[in-house]
């Protein structure tokens, strides 16, 4: 009896905590922490930038109000030593002395290998929501413990006696410097110096991280920037030429789903809203904030708007012939100059600058452009071919429903059954009728 009445206290306990643990407000973001660093306005930054050995990311405001990123690893290599004097030769150096090797000397400490520089790889990049959400963490910096002006021995257990990475926090009265150490015992915390003061602090490892990984967690993933849901109608502008499709809500089977339709006809436009779907696919792969865009010829423009026609934003996509470049030990051939390669690039509000993107996919966009101002649907791949459900009685040699046995001209005859394993005689095969109302031939 009391073994059930633990039991059920026990059950009772859980059923609690797991129900206040389901309906806890999960809007709640974790606090980066209570001390406070600094607390400034968003609009007196200037600049963050992060220095370490193998990498410095610098984000800065530009002169249009916007933060752009510039991210540069840095490779090294261990640097070249000349042989010390007598290598190989030490072995039996000491013969006739009588010791052992090593004996009544301790071990020289292993000296940490010089690295040299040897290349350089730079991506710039706009920031997107994780970006902007860092931006509001340092211009209002808080840290998660004040460990005071350390000492040395607290300084070597920080790992902040041979820190080397820095990042400084620019504001328009100045900068704020931190010497980033080690990371905190069972976490990912990091321990910092504040240069001006000497205080050191414990920081939440999300202030650090997206600085240490730099542009693959910072850079903007959604060229448009806006929720594609609330996309009410598209435009399509090709030249002279322009198209509208609008959401459109239709019923198959019991079901309503939503596709595009022309906004003049109101008629749903399949091949259309494969288009304007795969305009999705148009990622950036990397940004070049030197290429202008009277070099490139602008292949088309989507126009996107509200329910309530209000404007959301456009994708403009563009092709750009880039140079043939020769390689370092190559002269140059006037009669055969190096080959060019054809790029493509979009621009948005959000991208701010040129931004690439893969070839294959902007190639079958342009491609797919006259079907679907034909209003006609593609054939293989692209717009208009992405979504086609597959006919069971479809003719797999050419377009159309196969033909019926015996109806019309060309029908396909019965194939023969085959005899089975065994028979003693041949199974008689009678001739097949000719087609109805179909010339001999």
């Amino acid at each position: 009896m009391r073994g059930a009445l633990i039991h059920g206290v026990l059950l009772v306990v859980m059923l609690v905590y797991g129900y206040r643990t389901w309906t806890r407000d999960k809007t709640v973001e974790p606090v980066a922490g209570s001390v406070t660093l600094w607390d400034k306005p968003e609009a007196e930054l200037v600049s963050i930038e992060y220095k370490a050995p193998k990498k410095i990311l610098k984000i800065e405001r530009k002169p249009e109000g916007y933060w752009w990123g510039v991210d540069t690893n840095i490779e090294l290599k261990p640097k070249a030593t000349p042989a010390a004097a007598g290598s190989g030769s030490a072995a039996g150096s000491g013969a006739g002395s009588g010791s052992a090797a090593g004996s009544g000397s301790a071990a020289k400490p292993v000296e940490p290998v010089e690295e040299e520089e040897v290349a350089r790889k730079t991506r710039e990049f706009p920031l997107g929501d994780p970006g902007d959400a860092m931006i509001k963490s340092w211009s209002s910096a808080h840290a998660l413990r004040d460990l005071g002006i350390p000492n040395d021995a607290a300084k070597k257990d920080y790992k902040l006696d041979d820190a080397k990475t820095t990042v400084v926090v620019t504001f328009k009265d100045g900068p704020k410097t931190l010497l980033i150490g080690g990371s905190v015992y069972g976490g990912g915390d990091r321990y910092a110096v504040d240069e001006a003061t000497g205080k050191a602090y414990v920081l939440a490892k999300e202030l650090v991280s997206g600085l240490e990984v730099g542009e693959t967690s910072l850079h903007l993933t959604d060229p448009r920037g806006f929720d594609s849901s609330k996309i009410g109608s598209v435009t399509i502008d090709v030249g002279s030429r322009s198209k509208t499709v609008m959401r459109f809500e239709a019923e198959t089977d019991g079901k309503k789903q939503k596709t595009w339709a022309d906004a003049d006809t109101k008629t749903p436009n399949q091949t259309a809203a494969n288009f304007v779907d795969n305009a999705n696919n148009l990622k950036p792969n990397e940004y070049d904030a030197n290429l202008k865009v009277s070099d490139m010829t602008q292949v088309l423009k989507l126009t996107y708007k509200g329910d309530n026609g209000g404007l959301l934003g456009t994708l403009t996509l563009y092709r750009y012939e880039k140079p043939g470049q020769l390689a370092p030990d190559q002269e140059l051939d006037p009669a055969n100059p190096p080959k060019g390669e054809t790029e493509y690039y979009i621009m948005t509000e959000k991208t701010r600058v040129p931004a690439q993107v893969r070839k294959d996919t902007a190639q079958r966009m342009e491609n797919d452009i006259e079907t679907v101002f034909s209003n006609k649907p593609a054939e293989g791949s692209g717009a208009g071919s992405a979504v086609h459900s597959v006919d069971p009685h479809g003719n797999p040699f050419g377009k159309g429903p196969l033909p019926k046995i015996g109806a019309g001209s060309g029908a396909l005859a019965p194939k023969p059954p085959v005899p089975a394993a065994g028979s003693a005689s041949p199974v008689k095969i009678a001739p097949a009728p000719a087609p109805v109302g179909s010339a001999a031939h």
